[in-house]
């Protein structure tokens, strides 16, 4: 991902627009009360934390906690901030252990497309058992999961060519591991279960996002983009030339204009919605 937090937060309209219907639809399954301690994993520079989710907890919550991998997107989010009672940790949520002071320290951690960006099943599911182990018996997770999105379209084609292979040769690591299940939906509940979670909501959506123009697609593209830190500033503009050849090129991008230019775009992707509880008392085996 670029790690450019103005860039990010100027381009997470998709973000935001998704987290907040997300929260509209599931929030119900949530017992969010004052003095709650709540965590977002992949938080990134803050824009869906402190915009979105921020004023749909109680007022007297007692900890917010902006979990990512990325110390500078965190600093970003950090800076956004005056109140006390919201902080920031740097941490890989698909590492093999959790901080100790973690361990069933939060009523309700949240989540928003971050855990896609773990291609390795095994991985994937290792987070998901840190995100267990840090919820107190009753605690409750909300987690958005990209399955499959025109993007990892693009960054596996451009894989392929030559010139772009070596910025892209581990890019199967940010693909969702859920895109090419016959029934993610289905995996993912067994997987959970399995942890100990019990599974209220985990069901896939098919939506779509209406960008006004190419040229913003592209800008967007530029915040998600796995490869980006790493190409030049002398190879970017042949870089996104052929990006945007792919998007042109995808048969279910569909453009307002015939002739691909600055009319609005309409992006699909597919997502799983995922709200379990943590039970109160751990079952027997």
């Amino acid at each position: 991902m670029n790690e450019d937090g103005l860039h990010y937060s100027k381009h997470c309209e998709l973000q935001k627009r998704d987290a907040d219907v997300t929260l509209e639809q599931c929030l119900k399954y949530l017992k969010c009360r004052n003095g709650d301690c709540i965590m977002d994993v992949g938080a990134a520079e803050g824009s869906v934390t402190l915009e979105v989710l921020l004023p749909k907890l109680p007022n007297n919550f007692k900890q917010l906690l902006l979990c990512d991998i990325s110390p500078k997107l965190l600093q970003f989010a950090k800076n956004r901030t005056d109140d006390e009672r919201i902080d920031t940790r740097e941490m890989d949520i698909a590492s093999s252990t959790i901080p100790d002071e973690f361990d069933q320290h939060f009523d309700h951690i949240f989540s928003f497309f971050c855990l896609n960006w773990i291609g390795d099943r095994t991985k994937n599911v290792q987070a998901f058992k840190n995100i267990y182990d840090m919820l107190k018996p009753g605690g409750d997770i909300l987690v958005t999961i990209a399955i499959h999105s025109p993007f990892f379209d693009f960054w596996e084609n451009l894989a392929k060519i030559e010139k772009w292979a070596p910025y892209l040769k581990n890019v199967t690591n940010h693909i969702s591991p859920y895109q090419k299940m016959h029934n993610p939906a289905q995996e993912l509940r067994k997987s959970l279960e399995v942890i100990g979670f019990v599974v209220h909501v985990c069901e896939k959506q098919d939506n779509f996002y209406t960008f006004p123009s190419l040229s913003h697609l592209l800008e967007i593209s530029k915040a998600v983009n796995p490869s980006w830190e790493f190409i030049s500033q002398d190879e970017r503009n042949n870089y996104f030339q052929d990006y945007e050849k792919e998007i042109k090129n995808h048969p279910k991008v569909i453009f307002e204009t015939a002739t691909k230019a600055e009319g609005k775009v309409r992006f699909p992707y597919e997502k799983l919605n995922v709200c379990a509880l943590k039970p109160l008392k751990a079952r027997e085996n």
